[in-house]
């Protein structure tokens, strides 16, 4: 299960019931993965931080737009991202979106 969010400044963690779903890193897919890692600007892994350290991490559903997920909704939790997804919302200010 994951640890909660990769976002500096999230604070969401899964919960049981919860309608935040978390992704992994795409660590198979170098070039996305950079994408990811420059996205959410996390001062702890850069870009080319190893596949090593990155696995298991994940950013949570709230860091990408609606149109990244593919349409499959599971009950509230928006589950299945596009292929071309990055993250977009990745500033975060006393835990609001921004």
């Amino acid at each position: 299960m994951p640890s909660g969010c990769l976002v500096p400044g999230c604070t969401e963690k899964p919960r049981l019931g919860q309608s935040v779903s978390f992704h992994g890193l795409p660590g198979k897919d170098a070039q996305r993965c950079k994408l990811w890692l420059r996205a959410i600007n996390n001062h702890r892994v850069g870009e080319d931080t190893g596949k090593e350290i990155i696995k298991g991490k994940t950013i949570c559903s709230l860091h990408f737009k609606l149109e990244d997920f593919d349409g499959r909704l599971f009950g509230k939790i928006r589950s299945a991202l596009k292929p071309t997804a990055v993250p977009s919302y990745c500033r975060f200010r006393y835990g609001r979106r921004g």
